[in-house]
């Protein structure tokens, strides 16, 4: 055999050898322990994000396995913190990729570190559902990756619908330079004309600013009727305060990032009046009786031992689905993704009932959602199915 056939043999035995491990991972089904890799920005901008998913992931975890973990299987969730850095990300989740011990990754809740990498977990064929909401991730849908909760085009949709509602026509949107803060206020001018919405101007900025009264300004000058905050960085609150000093007229408007305990706490009583939107777990106590979902959100509570975040239900909602996908598949990771995508339909979590498929990787739909105010620095909604209202 000449030189060149020899090289040509030995990349074909290579590629060869490449497709059986990578087969060989996602086929493996696991007798012991299952093993969940997590990638969470527990230090940077979003780390107000990441460390309530850490605590979440470990209390739901732990109660889990006080109880025989899932089919008698004691449950381990590895963290690598990202630093709020899509870089760092990569790294992290290529090192789950890498080591066959793990059946499914939870990716970040820091959008952008989830959107560099979801593709690496969809060519490794293992199952990978962010803990943050971008639309670009799921939508068209990548084998292997998923959002459970909704994405940041149906916190548009929902929210756009009760502006309309209330009569709520022209807005100034503002976002943080990151993945979400720029999906968000995306999302909002692709479905403006239906909604009936004015985009008078949208200011993207970086989290680590600290004065925003010059762009307040600008707005409180302007026609807008509303002022619609893309963040779930700390620079929320900094808006939240200045806006308050400088008394804009406008209406101030939240999404799901700063539906959480801390946000209401740390800026009450300036949030109250404002709109905000998310999904039924932030608001269980709220729900009928009889919707099944507010018995997920009650246990949730009772597992993570205080009031529930945003942050937690994304959270919690994708560990369902994970126990979920095991029960009823099997701990292979081509078993865990073929039951995500044909065995789950309807399931109750705490943030509502999934509706994954094939062809939609985003568990919950607008069925999910609610819009309403602040209230006394409490979630009041308003507007959403469950509570009867969508016009």
């Amino acid at each position: 055999m000449n030189h060149r056939k020899l090289l040509a043999a030995l990349a074909a035995a290579g590629a060869t050898a490449a497709f059986f491990v990578v087969t060989g991972f996602t086929n493996r089904e696991y007798a012991g322990t299952i093993y969940f890799g997590m990638d969470a920005p527990l230090t940077g901008p979003t780390e107000l994000v990441g460390q309530s998913d850490r605590q979440t992931v470990a209390r739901v975890v732990a109660y889990w396995n006080a109880r025989g973990g899932i089919k008698g299987k004691k449950v381990v969730v590895d963290v690598l913190d990202n630093a709020s850095n899509p870089s760092q990300a990569v790294q992290n989740v290529q090192k789950f990729i890498d080591d066959s011990k793990y059946v499914a990754i939870l990716g970040s809740g820091n959008a952008a570190a989830a959107v560099a990498t979801g593709p690496l977990a969809s060519r490794a064929r293992i199952p990978f559902i962010a803990l943050s909401p971008p639309t670009t991730l799921v939508e068209p849908p990548q084998p292997y990756v998923y959002v459970a909760s909704p994405t940041a085009r149906l916190y548009a949709y929902n929210e756009a619908a009760y502006l309309r509602k209330l009569k709520i026509s022209r807005v100034w949107l503002m976002g943080d330079n990151g993945g979400f803060g720029r999906d968000g206020p995306a999302q909002v001018a692709k479905l403006a004309s239906k909604y009936g919405l004015r985009i008078v101007d949208t200011t993207i900025f970086s989290p680590a600013t600290p004065d925003f009264s010059a762009d307040l300004t600008k707005i409180k000058n302007s026609d807008a009727q509303a002022l619609w905050l893309w963040t779930a960085t700390p620079a929320g609150s900094t808006i939240v305060k200045q806006f308050t000093q400088l008394r804009l007229p406008q209406q101030l408007v939240f999404t799901g990032a700063n539906a959480s305990p801390q946000f209401l706490s740390g800026n009450c009583p300036d949030a109250n009046g404002a709109i905000i939107n998310s999904y039924l777990g932030t608001v269980w106590k709220s729900l009928k009786k009889s919707n099944p979902v507010r018995a997920q959100g009650q246990l949730l509570q009772r597992m993570i031992r205080r009031d529930v975040s945003n942050f937690d239900v994304d959270t919690a909602t994708a560990l369902w689905t994970l126990k979920a996908a095991i029960q009823r598949g099997g701990t292979s990771r081509t078993a865990i993704n073929r039951a995500i995508e044909t065995k789950l339909r309807n399931l109750v979590t705490p943030g509502g009932r999934l509706k994954f498929s094939k062809i939609n990787h985003t568990g919950l739909q607008l069925d999910a959602m609610w819009a309403g105010k602040i209230a006394n620095c409490q979630l009041k909604p308003l507007f959403g199915a469950a509570f009867g209202v969508t016009k």
